[in-house]
């Protein structure tokens, strides 16, 4: 805009210069050429008069022409002008309010440093470096120099099981409520549990009682043939059931195979000869892969399901707490 307006002034000082130059100049001053101070040579008074009167409405018409259309461009400027000024001031307005909320977001950022400050030191005071000790925890005072702080349900190993243990990292090691015990995790690497049942009647003296029936299997640790491998090492619990043949005792065997011993007999059940119920139940500490049985020793063990009776053969196995460790 600056330049437009000396474009104009300038064009304007050039109009009125050469409107002027086309009039005859009264000028004596001695510096122009000599031509143009030279007297002029006799000429009519009336001619003279009329050619100077012809040249000076034509100047004064060219430079009022000249004056108004610059005068209208000014104009066209000014208002130009004006509504920039217009412009400016509301950007102006507008660079203010984002200043102001840039200074707001800045203080909120502030504030919320100050948070994240405070929250880092908290967490400080609650924790610590973590620390491998090299094994895993049997205590809370593991679990402290592992660089916990805060109190609250741990679990530790204890004896080749898992404790749930609430450790108070505020009272002294020595207090009694440093540690307390809540009791065993019941962790299983995966489920094993059994029902099986008979549908016939069983005689074959000293022979594997097999089954036809599976209720439940979780864990394929048994198949129809009776005999029960131990999928992983732990407690297992056994209920066996079943009843006398017709007019013959029962008498049946539960035996056990590990890896240092072959086949040996760990209870027996006994019935007398009027379709008396025979029955045991057991709890061993099996490792992996040992094998339990029940042998047929006397009489038989009388089943059927053809007519809407039976089975009363039931054997039933569960892992009730698995060795992890």
């Amino acid at each position: 805009m600056k330049n437009l307006i000396v474009m104009v002034f300038v064009s304007l000082s050039a109009n009125v210069l050469m409107a002027t130059a086309q009039m005859p100049t009264p000028w004596t001053n001695p510096y122009f050429f000599y031509h143009y101070n030279a007297p002029l040579p006799p000429q009519k008074t009336n001619e003279m008069d009329v050619g100077n009167k012809h040249l000076s409405d034509y100047g004064d018409q060219l430079i009022s022409d000249s004056l108004g259309a610059h005068s209208l461009l000014i104009s066209t400027c000014v208002r130009e002008l004006r509504t920039t000024k217009a412009d400016l001031a509301q950007t102006t307005q507008r660079l203010n309010d984002t200043y102001t909320e840039m200074e707001s977001i800045k203080d909120e950022l502030n504030n919320v440093m100050d948070t994240v400050d405070d929250l880092k030191k908290i967490v400080n005071e609650r924790t610590s470096p973590i620390v491998d000790i090299g094994k895993m925890p049997t205590s809370c005072d593991d679990l402290q120099q592992m660089g916990n702080r805060r109190n609250g349900f741990f679990s530790v190993l204890a004896q080749n099981k898992i404790q749930t243990v609430h450790c108070n990292f505020a009272k002294p090691k020595t207090d009694q409520n440093y540690q307390n015990l809540i009791g065993y995790v019941d962790v299983k690497s995966s489920p094993v549990y059994f029902f099986a049942q008979k549908s016939t009647t069983f005689t074959l003296i000293d022979g594997v009682i097999p089954f036809e029936i599976f209720r439940l299997n979780v864990g394929n640790a048994i198949n129809s043939t009776g005999v029960f491998v131990a999928p992983t090492p732990g407690t297992y619990s056994f209920s066996f059931s079943a009843i006398s043949n017709v007019n013959t005792l029962a008498r049946v065997d539960m035996q056990m195979k590990n890896a240092t011993s072959d086949w040996f007999k760990i209870g027996q059940a006994f019935g007398q000869p009027i379709t008396e119920t025979l029955t045991m139940q057991f709890t061993l500490q099996l490792a992996k892969s040992d094998q339990i049985r029940l042998i047929l020793k006397e009489g038989g063990i009388h089943d059927r399901t053809d007519v809407g009776f039976g089975p009363w053969t039931h054997f039933v196995g569960l892992l009730l707490e698995e060795d992890i460790f």
